[in-house]
């Protein structure tokens, strides 16, 4: 607990590698290529890499594995409804992740409350600029996951737009801040997201695909920008 929130604290920028499956020779593959944690999936239909998570139960032995391998955070993303969210909440913990990571809307109450794991939020295109600040201001989460894009304009590329309302965002928080993938972004535009006073990007299918050799050479090639800073 607190790890990730520990380096973004600490850390320039760092790197978090959502990986496409729930899958341990693609989290061993992240974190040998630098990433600074992991994040895996339950419960959920991932648009990004149009893949479907199971249940908890479902991934209890590969995400063990991940867990005590892991030389990096490991966090999840707990699903879509926040009651189910929320009957998981013991044994996520229990196992030993480092934070739970969801939509404020998919988010229970009871763990805006909870003091053992990192509450990661997530915003989307349908909050305003004044609900996005009023999470930054740090009753509520940990962790502020900037995932703003319109779900249509997915798989687009970065855009001067886009890094405005990092910018806006990023300057009127108090808590570090993660931009993801939605949009393609390339190592080469690390430096542009420092400038926008970004805590960490967060790579995932649409910027590393969904192989192992893809997944590789994506996260060294941020990692390397990442550490030109």
């Amino acid at each position: 607990m607190n790890r990730l929130l520990d380096k973004l604290k600490k850390n320039k920028m760092c790197l978090i590698a959502s990986i496409p499956e729930n899958n341990y020779e693609f989290a061993k593959a992240a974190w040998e290529a630098g990433a600074d944690a992991i994040k895996v999936h339950i419960n959920v239909w991932h648009r990004a890499s149009n893949n479907t998570f199971g249940s908890l139960e479902d991934n209890k032995e590969v995400f063990a594995r991940i867990i005590k391998d892991s030389p990096v955070p490991v966090g999840i993303v707990a699903g879509e409804d926040a009651f189910k969210a929320e009957a998981n909440l013991d044994e996520i913990v229990k196992m030993g992740f480092d934070f739970i990571s969801l939509y404020g809307h998919h988010t229970p109450a009871s763990l805006v409350a909870r003091d053992d794991v990192n509450n990661f939020f997530a915003v989307n295109s349908t909050y305003s600029l004044d609900e996005i600040v009023a999470v930054g201001e740090g009753s509520f989460a940990d962790i502020l996951e900037l995932s703003i894009c319109q779900p249509e304009t997915y798989g687009e590329r970065l855009n001067a737009k886009d890094l405005v309302k990092y910018k806006y965002i990023a300057s009127h928080v108090n808590i570090p801040t993660v931009v993801p993938t939605q949009h393609v972004i390339l190592p080469s535009d690390v430096k542009l997201l420092a400038k926008c006073q970004v805590n960490a990007v967060m790579v995932g299918a649409i910027s590393m695909g969904k192989e192992k050799a893809s997944i590789v050479s994506t996260i060294k090639a941020f990692r390397k920008e990442i550490d030109n800073l």
